[in-house]
């Protein structure tokens, strides 16, 4: 089922294009920065004509995954967007940052049915890939990038904007967290508290059996992990152990520090959705009317609605709406 959304998903994404071989064919903007010893790429998508115009930013974070940001399917392209980029560009500039060791730009036909980069015979992701997927390397790695991106001239440094999805919506927090330079956050699709783990108990719950209990793995999974909280193997799966006990932080103390305008998005068909609502209520609790809460109602993580039979609807796409509403609250604040 996951796989099967991964491809409906990516197909609705889709651009008709002439077949070139850059990012710059594609319509966005090539750069890349040294952080430590790695070599950092990213992408920048600005209205046609307007990319040396000063306008604000939005570093989108994408979910997780060692995906290429641009795949390329004969004469289509998918967009690292999950939104349509055409609802932001008048008023800002996208920036969307590639995944280590992962190529930006690659053919469809060279990944997995996930549209991830895998061996084939050990069908894990890159070794040097998985060591650095952990909530630290990138909060830091993207904290670089925003350092870089300040310097520029086409960046208004008055407005910059941090919005995550999925894994990425963790990510998009700790980057608020430790820089001021951020004004203003979006969390959307995220699990608020211990995310990598309960969204793998979460999802596991809705189809363990009495005969094949999952959850006993998961949960001896989580044991193993907290046991070598620092093993950056490919030994345990796609995720190092390092990898889910960063993803696993609860968020709560960091939503209560903050002071930006922040809005949390999420569908109430999602199985985070519960925990979404508990940070709502403790919000109130505490007081936090920075923070801003808009759900979703019958869409599911990635913003599909449902058929009367209650299967998900891959026709009723909802990411423009949501991106037209993450706009009108900008414009709001």
């Amino acid at each position: 089922m996951k796989i099967a959304l991964s491809i409906i998903l990516s197909s609705l994404f889709c651009t008709a294009v002439l077949g070139q071989n850059s990012v710059k064919d594609y319509g966005y903007n090539y750069h890349k920065i040294s952080f430590k010893s790695d070599t950092v790429e990213f992408i920048s998508k600005s209205k046609k004509g307007e990319e040396n115009l000063k306008k604000p930013i939005i570093i989108y974070a994408q979910g997780s995954g060692a995906k290429p940001l641009v795949k390329i399917d004969g004469k289509k392209y998918f967009s690292p967007f999950s939104f349509d980029e055409n609802i932001f560009v008048d008023e800002y500039h996208l920036i969307c940052i590639g995944k280590p060791e992962i190529p930006i730009l690659m053919n469809r036909s060279e990944l997995s049915i996930s549209g991830e980069l895998k061996d084939s015979v050990t069908k894990f992701p890159p070794v040097e890939y998985t060591k650095r997927a952990n909530l630290t390397y990138f909060t830091k790695r993207n904290n670089a990038v925003l350092k870089y991106l300040l310097k520029q001239e086409w960046v208004d440094t008055n407005r910059i904007v941090v919005a995550g999805h999925s894994e990425g919506a963790t990510i998009a927090v700790k980057m608020a967290v430790t820089n001021k330079k951020v004004t203003h956050l979006i969390y959307s699709g995220g699990t608020p508290y211990y995310s990598r783990i309960l969204s793998i108990i979460t999802q596991d719950r809705k189809i363990e059996s009495e005969k094949d209990s999952w959850i006993k793995k998961d949960f001896a999974y989580w044991e193993d992990a907290n046991d070598d909280p620092f093993d950056v193997s490919r030994n345990h799966g796609n995720n190092s152990y390092k990898s889910t006990i960063s993803f696993s932080e609860n968020l709560n103390d960091d939503f209560t520090r903050l002071d930006i305008p922040v809005l949390v998005s999420y569908g109430t068909k999602d199985s985070a959705c519960p925990f979404n609502d508990l940070l709502r209520v403790e919000m109130i609790q505490e007081n936090k009317r920075n923070i801003e809460f808009k759900d979703y109602i019958n869409r599911n993580h990635n913003y599909f609605g449902f058929t009367k039979n209650y299967k998900v609807n891959y026709e009723d796409f909802g990411w423009d709406l949501v991106g037209n509403d993450w706009l009108n609250w900008l414009n709001k604040k």
